[in-house]
């Protein structure tokens, strides 16, 4: 004789009962549009959402911005990869759930499941369950996830092309603020600033070739205008918000205090430098993503004058008498 696990009707009704006198007691903090999670940044990681949602003022339901953050970072770190945001989410969602059912098991020691009714019910808000945690695959998607370890491995392969995109707006950053009126000097474009990489950089070794650069921009130029800002913001002992963000050591309860500063340099790079070089579209689809607010300007890098005089021979465009 085999016994009916389905679920009696009775059971159900009692249960969406306390559902919903649990949702009276705790009206619902979430923030965002009608999207579901799922929609905005499971199937396909949409930034703009994500960034409007984490900019909103308060808080959202449990681990909600926490999530997104890292997914964001996630994303900054390489545009291009659509499985390092999913790959985030997950590990700072099976971090906040464990955080939780600590909580609970610490609560009740000697009645664990009495603290995970705890945790569903008071600790944790039910968006999280039914916008997150369900629709990612549950403890399945969790248990075939990645290691901190191995994530912050992969954060580590991006490393490098970042830098690579960074480098080339630090020297449209240069141009747009020094090398003016353009009839003299032109604008700034990745044709005349990959080449000269290497030799601005003289005092990093092994950096790429002209090709590699334009691919590695190519890759991480939905992301640049974010990359650049946040090397710009120093944190502690000389490490950036973008060392943080590549070692997979920023978290939205550490940093989201700066969340605004960030976006506002981003707002700045985009409109005040990559609008002004050649290409227009990178500009334009980072203004897409950022809320219309005011932007924080912010110094180019202190370059030399061997690196300067480098920049400014690849962008002049007139020759002296004696070069004709």
């Amino acid at each position: 004789m085999t016994m009916d696990s389905r679920p009696k009707p009775d059971l159900v009704e009692a249960w969406q009962g306390i559902q919903a006198r649990l949702s009276e007691m705790r009206p619902s903090r979430r923030q965002g549009t009608s999207r579901s999670f799922a929609e905005y940044a499971w199937d396909t990681f949409d930034p703009r959402e994500v960034v409007t949602i984490l900019a909103a003022p308060g808080d959202s339901y449990f681990a909600h911005k926490d999530i997104l953050y890292e997914g964001f970072c996630a994303w900054v770190a390489d545009p291009s990869d659509v499985t390092l945001p999913k790959r985030a989410m997950v590990l700072r969602t099976a971090l906040h759930l464990d955080a939780a059912e600590k909580a609970g098991r610490d609560l009740y020691r000697g009645a664990g499941r009495l603290g995970d009714v705890l945790i569903r019910t008071h600790l944790v808000d039910p968006e999280f369950f039914e916008e997150i945690y369900y629709p990612i695959g549950g403890i399945l998607r969790i248990a075939k996830s990645l290691s901190r370890a191995g994530y912050r491995s992969k954060l580590a392969e991006c490393a490098k092309s970042t830098d690579c995109a960074v480098k080339i707006v630090e020297i449209y950053h240069y141009h747009v603020d020094n090398l003016l009126p353009q009839e003299i000097y032109g604008k700034p474009s990745l044709n005349s600033a990959a080449p000269i990489l290497e030799s601005v950089y003289i005092y990093e070794p092994e950096l790429p070739g002209e090709r590699s650069v334009k691919e590695y921009w190519r890759r991480k130029k939905d992301a640049a205008a974010f990359a650049y800002a946040a090397k710009s913001i120093e944190l502690i002992e000389g490490q950036t918000l973008l060392d943080a963000i590549l070692s997979g050591k920023t978290t939205w309860r550490y940093h989201e205090r700066i969340f605004m500063q960030w976006l506002s340099r981003a707002r700045y790079v985009a409109l005040e430098i990559l609008s002004k070089c050649a290409e227009t579209q990178t500009s334009q689809d980072a203004l897409g993503i950022l809320p219309d607010f005011t932007c924080k300007s912010f110094s180019p890098p202190a370059f030399d004058d061997v690196q300067k005089g480098v920049i400014v021979e690849k962008f002049s465009r007139k020759k002296t008498k004696a070069q004709t």
